[in-house]
C-alpha cells in the first residue's frame, strides 16, 4: 500500500502528488517542510487567552493556533501551514527544525502552528475507530479506494489523488464520517 501524508497532519505534507498516506492527524494535515510562502492564515482561529492576569504558564497553549476544520478546504488549509513555514523562514528555521524543536526560531512560531481537528485525534475522539471505518467506506462508495491503517485511514493506490473531485470527496467523507453523529 502506498501511503499519503497526514492531513493535518492529514490532512496531515499536503494531500499533493507525491503525498500518499493519510493518517488519523488528519487527513493530510500535514505540509511539505519547505514552505510555501506567506500567505495569510484563514479558517477558523481559535480566540488567543486574554491579556492580564495570571494566566502565564497555565493559559492553554494551544491558544490562538489556527485551528483545522473537518470541512477546511485543502487550500484554507495550505494556507494555514504557509502562515506557519513563512514564519519559520522569517525566523531562520530551515527544514532541520524538528531535529530543534526547542529553538527560538521555532517557539517564536508556535502560535502559527496549525491544529488538526479535534475529531481526528484518537485521543479525543472516542469514536474514532467507528469514524475512521465509516470514513474508508464512504471513500470506497466514491471510488476511491481506501483502507483501515494502524493510523486511522489510507490510500490503496496513490493514483486516488488525481482522482476528479478528490479534495472535495474527502472533505465530504470526512465530515459525514467524524462530524455527523457529534
Amino acid at each position: 500500500m502506498v501511503k499519503p501524508s497526514t492531513r493535518a497532519a492529514v490532512l496531515t505534507s499536503v494531500a499533493a502528488a507525491g503525498l500518499l498516506l493519510l493518517t488519523a492527524c488528519g487527513g493530510g494535515g500535514g505540509h511539505d517542510d519547505a514552505g510555501n510562502g506567506g500567505k495569510d492564515e484563514v479558517a477558523s482561529l481559535n480566540t488567543p487567552a486574554a491579556s492580564g492576569g495570571s494566566a502565564g504558564a497555565s493559559a492553554d497553549p494551544d491558544a490562538g493556533r489556527p485551528q483545522i476544520r473537518l470541512d477546511s478546504t485543502q487550500d484554507d488549509v495550505n494556507r494555514m501551514w504557509d502562515g506557519w513555514t513563512a514564519c519559520l523562514k522569517e525566523h531562520g528555521v530551515d527544514k532541520t527544525y524538528k531535529r530543534h524543536p526547542d529553538a527560538p526560531g521555532v517557539k517564536a512560531c508556535a502560535g502559527k502552528l496549525p491544529l488538526d481537528p479535534p475529531e481526528l485525534d484518537p485521543a479525543k475522539n472516542p469514536d474514532f475507530d467507528d469514524d475512521t471505518r465509516a470514513m474508508v467506506k464512504c471513500m470506497n462508495e466514491h471510488h476511491i479506494k481506501s483502507v483501515v491503517t494502524d493510523r486511522g485511514w489510507g490510500l490503496v493506490d496513490g493514483a486516488s489523488l488525481n482522482a476528479p473531485d478528490y479534495d472535495q470527496i474527502m472533505v465530504a467523507c470526512q465530515v459525514k464520517a467524524f462530524g455527523d453523529h457529534h
